[in-house]
């Protein structure tokens, strides 16, 4: 099944700051698209695309520690 993954991504700031100012950057609130290959302590890896032999691609790589929620997506019936 296809599934919305939301996930908080690193980022970086280049510069010089004061604590209060490095107290205000958030981290990126990022919702991914994918079929879930797999999950395990570490990794959640999700593929945009799979083809009708069961192979997968374009593959994205998210900390398992980053995931915020997994939605799955309910198919649309035929028209």
């Amino acid at each position: 099944m296809f599934n919305v993954i939301k996930w908080h991504d690193a980022r970086f700031f280049p510069g010089t700051y004061a604590k209060d100012a490095c107290e205000k950057h958030d981290m990126c609130l990022f919702e991914s698209l994918g079929y879930i290959i797999s999950k395990d302590e570490t990794t959640l890896r999700i593929a945009a695309e799979r083809n009708n032999e069961g192979e997968y691609r374009d593959i994205t790589l998210i900390p398992t520690g980053s995931v915020i929620s997994i939605r799955e997506l309910t198919p649309v019936t035929s028209m």
